[in-house]
């Protein structure tokens, strides 16, 4: 009787203990595998009461990341840290800012673990839900950024506003924004603004985009919607273009705070309603000494790859 319960409520927990493993964001969760094969082992020995043991500190364990893990703050990681320079990862660091605010490495283009939540984002922020409307979407972002006007963003910082507008002093093109104290101090740090200016132009701040175009493509190659080859066809596209319209990281930054400042779903998927996780997860790359802002030269030779051959089907 005794051995029957255990079995029970063992498979309950140990279940319970893979639904929350899986979902979680870190691996620390299946670090519990040997505390679930004890209990199993110790139910087949028939020593039921020594089972509860193991199956109280998975239980424990389980609740504990449910709490911890959902509340992880915005972390800088590196799968392969001493990983040599390349196209793909100067690509990937582009788009740290989106795997740094759910405290995933950034430097893993094709992520399995995060399959569910590329799923989720892709859908809900793109309508993609399948191969072609991945690269729809694609294209029409790069279609988008070659052909659109190139659109500067004037921030006053004394009254606290931003819109976007046409270069050379041209027409407001946009409704105006209003920011944040903390949002004129982050500005006027991450474009290097003088104490007593109080106005900057971020310029041709739209190519922004490009960094969605990279999290299409690693949610494309997670979800194996494209191949190894796309993959890097895709991504070198996006990095040259990238490195003939700005000169730094720098550059980049304050375009993306800009475009951040515009973009109307400020929300990261799978951030449980912290809309600013994006934002701290740009401070990070900013100021960390270890993050890939700081580590890879901007201006590292980039293998150059006909877009043309990127989008092309496969059977």
């Amino acid at each position: 009787m005794l051995t029957a319960l255990a079995g029970v409520i063992g498979a309950l927990v140990i279940g319970a203990w893979v639904v929350v493993a899986w979902g979680s964001r870190r691996r620390q969760p299946w670090l519990w595998t040997p505390v679930a094969l004890l209990a199993v082992v110790l139910v087949a020995l028939d020593l039921p009461g020594w089972s509860f043991l193991p199956v109280l500190a998975l239980t424990a364990g389980s609740f504990a990341e449910l709490v911890v893990g959902s509340r992880e703050q915005p972390t800088i990681r590196t799968k392969s840290p001493d990983a040599p320079l390349s196209t793909e990862r100067w690509a990937a660091a582009v788009a740290a800012p989106f795997r740094v605010a759910l405290a995933e490495p950034w430097d893993v283009v094709a992520r399995p673990s995060l399959r569910r939540r590329y799923r989720r984002m892709l859908e809900r922020q793109w309508s993609v839900v399948d191969r072609e409307s991945l690269l729809a979407a694609v294209e029409g972002l790069l279609e988008e950024l070659h052909s659109g006007p190139s659109l500067d963003l004037a921030v006053d910082l004394r009254s606290g506003t931003a819109r976007s507008r046409l270069p050379g002093g041209g027409e407001d093109t946009g409704a105006m924004v209003r920011l944040s104290d903390h949002q004129v101090e982050r500005l006027r740090s991450v474009t290097g603004l003088a104490e007593g200016d109080e106005t900057v132009m971020i310029g041709a701040y739209q190519w922004w985009k490009s960094v969605h175009v990279i999290r299409l493509v690693c949610g494309g190659a997670s979800l194996d919607w494209l191949s190894p080859v796309e993959t890097q066809t895709l991504l070198r596209r996006v990095a040259s273009d990238l490195q003939r319209r700005y000169s730094s990281w720098g550059q980049l930054s304050s375009a993306f705070h800009a475009g951040y400042l515009l973009w109307p779903d400020k929300g990261v998927e799978g951030d449980h309603g912290d809309s600013d996780r994006l934002w701290v997860a740009l401070g990070l790359l900013d100021d960390a000494p270890g993050s890939p802002w700081n580590l890879l030269p901007w201006d590292m030779p980039l293998e150059r790859v006909p877009f043309e051959g990127a989008s092309s089907n496969q059977d």
